[in-house]
């Protein structure tokens, strides 16, 4: 079951709690974009802009799948971003 998000997260950082909710913290666990919109409900094209503006600050990696799809993944250091907003 995933953990409820904190309503009063900024978007971008609901989006790296997802990630970790969902456990994808290693390219064998990465999550597609097509997922995380649906789960969030917002556009397939926000999501990637977002999470590759974290990927630009080493929070995530990506890779593109034969079918051209886009998968994500926290990095070491996006883990530990999505902890910090816990404290």
């Amino acid at each position: 079951m995933v953990k409820k998000l904190r309503e009063e997260l900024p978007l971008s950082e609901k989006i790296l709690q997802t990630l970790h909710n969902l456990c994808a913290t290693a390219p064998d666990l990465a999550r597609k974009s097509e997922e995380l919109s649906q789960v969030l409900q917002i556009d397939i094209n926000e999501v990637e802009r977002i999470l590759d503006n974290y990927k630009n600050e080493g929070y995530t990696e990506s890779f593109t799948d034969n079918e051209g799809k886009k998968w994500y993944y926290l990095t070491g250091r996006g883990i530990i971003k999505v902890c910090a907003l816990f404290t």
